[in-house]
């Protein structure tokens, strides 16, 4: 009925579409894995994030002194000045992992545009900028081009409101 060469045409034929089954199958499984691994990244840089406010709406003796250390940093006690250089540098290194994030696609730029407004309201106030000016060697030239970029936007927007 059938001939051998004919038999063996199907069967590459048959082989040829369970390659490409086998391909789209790949395919969707990484698309699904590359989704899992982006929610599971966005839900550490958020729960990173709530660990970093924590400690302001926890613990009042925090939220003085972080108080009195954007107000006026070198009144600081040398212990305090520790606890503030600390709190600033993780501060930071967050804001440069999200950066870091979204460049790598882990991050959506919806919600990069939101981190980086944040970030920018931080920098309004102006014991933010000395300090990382003062400690800007220590961070990705990525994040010390958008401190810079966002210290430049609110000299504008202070100049324009005056």
């Amino acid at each position: 009925m059938f001939s051998l060469p004919a038999l063996g045409n199907i069967g590459e034929f048959v082989g040829a579409i369970a390659v490409v089954v086998s391909l789209i199958y790949l395919a969707r499984q990484t698309i699904l894995n590359t989704r899992s691994v982006q929610a599971a990244s966005f839900n550490a840089m958020v729960q990173n994030s709530i660990r970093l406010l924590e400690h302001s709406f926890r613990d009042s003796e925090f939220a003085a002194f972080y108080e009195r250390a954007e107000r006026d940093p070198e009144a600081l006690s040398p212990d305090e000045k520790i606890r503030w250089d600390s709190y600033m540098t993780s501060v930071f290194r967050h804001f440069g992992n999200l950066m870091y994030q979204q460049r790598v696609g882990a991050l959506d730029d919806q919600m990069w545009e939101a981190y980086r407004e944040t970030l920018k309201q931080h920098l309004r106030v102006p014991s933010w900028g000395i300090w990382y000016r003062g400690h800007c060697k220590i961070f990705s030239t990525a994040l010390t081009e958008q401190v810079e970029r966002s210290l430049k936007e609110i000299e504008t927007e202070v100049a324009d409101q005056a």
